[in-house]
């Protein structure tokens, strides 16, 4: 397994968790501390997620399991990558700010994200004209 740094200084960022990710990470840490507890040849390498013994996933073990999930779930096969930008999809589309999600992918403007989903404009483009029917009808 190759663990390099990111590949730019944007990469290594803060990012805001929601409640629901951070109450799962405090659940993940403690049946880990539990699993530790348990296995003398653990490995201890400061990753969050790990295989029994404390050493890295691999890519394609993560990636079989996301297909294997998907499967059983009944979903359609779709990319692990396919995640992101289902996330910044819904996130323009619930108009949170492009800045916003620029920072939250790691793209270097938010430029490159608005061009990324381009495909979401038309339908961002309805809202727009109904709140501008919307804001001539209260007057």
């Amino acid at each position: 397994m190759n663990l390099s740094t990111p590949k730019t200084d944007r990469s290594r960022r803060a990012i805001a968790l929601p409640g629901f990710v951070t109450s799962a990470l405090r659940e993940h840490k403690a049946r880990r501390e539990a699993q530790i507890a348990k296995n003398e040849k653990w490995d201890d390498n400061g990753l969050v997620f790990v295989t029994r013994s404390g050493k890295p996933i691999s890519a394609r073990n993560v990636v079989r399991f996301f297909k294997d999930q998907l499967a059983e779930a009944g979903l359609p096969d779709i990319r692990f990558h396919d995640l992101r930008h289902t996330a910044a999809s819904l996130l323009l589309e619930r108009n949170i700010h492009p800045k916003v999600v620029q920072e939250l992918l790691g793209h270097s403007t938010a430029t490159l994200t608005l061009d990324t989903y381009s495909h979401l404009l038309p339908s961002m483009q309805k809202q727009v004209a109904q709140s501008m029917d919307d804001l001539v009808d209260q007057e």
